[in-house]
């Protein structure tokens, strides 16, 4: 999987321009909702590994965030459910790059226990970036910040 550092990146770039931080604190939510509620479980408990694979599929998540966006208001219940929603979509869109061992993803489940991935790195690559990632995020804020100390009179 890429790292939760990776997928928050990659959420941060896509969401940089966005005025509103309510919207993006709900996107960096969804690029790694489903990483923070798999991983605890299969790292605690390995033996219950093809239990908390479903955590890790669209229909999973879909069901997950409907549900956890009627716990707001109901004037931000759609933006909650959009924007989570799309974050996860950026999650699963990163993860379907990497090659695994034995099983990937299922990402048609439960419909099918077919797995599929482009295969294009392995889990562990994406570490290797955190620095860059760190880096970019640092400079882009920093040149931001110049920009509009500059700009305002």
């Amino acid at each position: 999987m890429p790292d939760l550092v990776t997928h928050t990146a990659a959420a941060y770039f896509l969401s940089r321009n966005t005025k509103s931080a309510r919207i993006r604190v709900f996107f960096y939510m969804g690029a790694v909702l489903p990483d923070i509620l798999a991983r605890p479980i299969y790292i605690l408990w390995p033996d219950l590994f093809f239990y908390t694979v479903a955590i890790h599929t669209p229909a999973f998540m879909i069901v997950f965030i409907l549900l956890f966006a009627e716990f707001f208001p109901q004037y931000l219940r759609k933006t909650v459910a959009v924007f989570t929603l799309a974050g996860v979509g950026l999650h699963f869109l990163m993860d379907l790059f990497q090659q695994h061992l034995l099983t990937g993803y299922y990402w048609l489940f439960p419909f099918s226990w077919n797995s599929f991935e482009i295969a294009l790195f392995w889990p562990e690559t994406p570490v290797r970036l955190i620095p860059l990632w760190t880096a970019l995020i640092l400079a882009t804020e920093f040149v931001s910040y110049i920009y509009r100390r500059a700009s305002t009179p």
